[in-house]
């Protein structure tokens, strides 16, 4: 590549950055969403004011806002009768606005949410630096992981991920489940709405997120909170559990081992472990080669998250998002007998039997 191709290059990734913070505040603020009610169309197009004053926000920040995001075509924008005039094409309502289970330009606010701690960060890179960072000095990042989790409102998505049909049959019978790094329990409301006949703990080693997860589960009364290290569960809990759940939680652990070991531990004879994560390969090439915009991604997400949160900790593990699925799989299969893959077709999810 040619020194001209190669800064045109970078150039072109700085303005994308952004370009993607002024994606984040788009759908922070609810501009996007705003836009989109006055304006699909360019007999439509609205004036900075309108939009303002539509939604209570001073023009000023509007205007510098939305001048952004036309010129680095997320927007359209026309001069109309001497005023610049801005409106939202139809196409692009399900990129901008989203659903349950569709976040792209939600996902925007992934680089607002870690960017919050890139000082804090560097200070790590040198020898006699810290270790990493505390994983509770990340509020925006997690606000956003908790809306995230709104997939699993869906009971269509436990068929989706269980689509085992002899623990389906378990879950209509009634069986006790276990959610392990709970966040705001989406999975356990889910479930415990759908399969009322079960009885569920939710545990997380944050009190925080106990919390929200208390507000998601209120009315339930087949679910029970616990503020719990999985590697460390008291001995009440020794094979009490027919299920277990993880969603996107080992990866970013200081003491995985422990953790599946922990698991185990509390799951009955026979019981099982579903594990979600990231479908990333252990590999850089093998992640370069299947898509190397998209781990790329991941690794520098998790160069500010993910793996100093974790590396924080004595002997710290620091995984990393793109610690790979073969990792995953080697761990596993040395502690559960059997372990497969399920539910390819929506993400990387391991059933594990004990």
């Amino acid at each position: 590549m040619a020194e001209t191709e190669y800064t045109n290059k970078v150039n072109g990734i700085l303005a994308n950055g952004f370009a993607c913070l002024g994606i984040s505040m788009g759908t922070r603020l609810g501009l996007f969403e705003g836009l989109s009610k006055l304006a699909q169309s360019k007999e439509t197009a609205v004036s900075t004011q309108t939009l303002a004053d539509s939604m209570n926000f001073k023009e000023r920040y509007v205007r510098e806002w939305i001048n952004g995001m036309a010129l680095a075509g997320i927007l359209s924008h026309e001069e109309i009768d001497g005023e610049d005039r801005y409106w939202t094409e139809p196409h692009t309502l399900p990129t901008l606005l989203g659903d349950d289970t569709t976040w792209i330009a939600q996902s925007a606010e992934l680089l607002t949410g870690v960017a919050e701690k890139q000082v804090a960060v560097e200070k790590c890179f040198p020898a006699d630096g810290p270790r990493g960072t505390n994983v509770d000095e990340y509020p925006v990042l997690h606000e956003f992981l908790l809306r995230r989790s709104v997939m699993w409102k869906s009971p269509g998505i436990i068929h989706k991920v269980f689509e085992d049909e002899v623990l389906l049959s378990k879950l209509e019978k009634g069986i006790s489940v276990v959610e392990v790094g709970c966040g705001a329990a989406i999975p356990t409301k889910t479930l415990a709405t759908r399969y009322p006949q079960c009885k569920l703990l939710a545990t997380d080693i944050c009190a925080d997120n106990l919390e929200r997860a208390k507000t998601t589960c209120q009315g339930l009364e087949n679910v029970e909170l616990r503020v719990m290290d999985a590697c460390n569960a008291s001995s009440d809990l020794n094979e009490k559990f027919d299920l277990a759940m993880m969603f996107d939680v080992y990866h970013d652990v200081p003491y995985p081992d422990k953790l599946i070991a922990g698991i185990h531990r509390i799951l009955k004879p026979g019981g099982m472990l579903l594990m979600n994560d990231i479908g990333a390969h252990e590999s850089i090439t093998a992640n370069k080669e299947e898509n190397a915009a998209m781990f790329g991604m991941y690794y520098t997400i998790s160069s500010l998250y993910c793996m100093p949160t974790s590396y924080k900790y004595p002997d710290g593990a620091g995984i990393g998002a793109c610690g790979g699925m073969e990792l995953y799989e080697r761990k596993l299969k040395d502690v559960f007998t059997d372990v497969r893959k399920v539910a390819k077709d929506i993400g990387l999810f391991f059933l594990c039997t004990k």
